[in-house]
């Protein structure tokens, strides 16, 4: 799926899974998974987050917020969880190392790699989930910067607030690009149910008007990856 591929009717793949065996085994024992993180309260104003980040918004509202998508996200959250997640330099030393030469081994260890990250974002998202869980919290789903209406830019708020360099070895540069390239920085609210209009804890509510899948939230309906989520259906 992140290497794009599709299949070809009648193509023997024999071959193809060969060589995925081979840089599964050449890329996964350099992988080194990382995380950082921290856990903030917010405040509301109306339905405006008070977020540490983020520039005065004209369109939306209070300093310091430009996401309508991201106010969406975490509606009525009492607190939010800024992280950032790697999975280290080994496997862009690997991908530099073959894509010059073997075009193909290189896609395949960057759409592994797209894999990687996304699994250890998804395990660590899991693992605070159950937790917070025992306290009868809630988890919003993770939202990154440049996803939706969220700028981009909002990355430099990230890696100041999490300190990603010193901690995991993250480097943000100019073009706003992450180093290691297979890196991932995101934010999540958490709240407490919202109980039916009786009380009862049988009615208890989930105040989220997210949709299940991914890219029902998403706006890019030209996205590859959206139009397989739907061909899956």
């Amino acid at each position: 799926r992140y290497a794009g591929y599709q299949g070809i009717p009648g193509q023997d793949e024999t071959e193809l899974l060969d060589l995925f065996k081979k840089v599964k085994a050449e890329t996964l024992p350099v992988l080194s998974y990382k995380v950082c993180y921290q856990r903030m309260e917010l405040s509301w104003d109306g339905d405006r987050p008070a977020l540490p980040f983020g520039q005065e918004s004209k369109d939306f509202g209070s300093k310091g917020f430009v996401s309508k998508d991201l106010a969406k996200c975490i509606r009525g959250c009492h607190q939010i969880v800024l992280f950032a997640a790697t999975i280290g330099m080994g496997i862009d030393r690997l991908i530099l190392r073959n894509q010059r030469t073997e075009i193909t081994k290189a896609l395949l260890m960057r759409a592994l790699g797209a894999e990687r990250i996304e699994a250890r974002c998804d395990t660590f998202c899991e693992k605070l989930a159950e937790e917070f869980g025992k306290d009868g919290l809630i988890m919003t789903p993770r939202f990154s910067p440049g996803y939706g209406d969220l700028p981009l830019d909002t990355q430099k708020d990230f890696f100041r607030l999490l300190d990603c360099n010193r901690k995991i070895g993250i480097a943000l540069n100019d073009s706003l690009l992450m180093t290691p390239s297979k890196s991932v920085t995101a934010i999540f609210g958490i709240r407490k149910p919202c109980r039916g209009q009786s009380g009862n804890e049988t009615e208890i509510k989930n105040l989220r008007e997210i949709p299940e899948s991914k890219c029902d939230r998403c706006d890019n309906t030209a996205c590859e990856f959206r139009q397989q989520e739907e061909r899956k259906k």
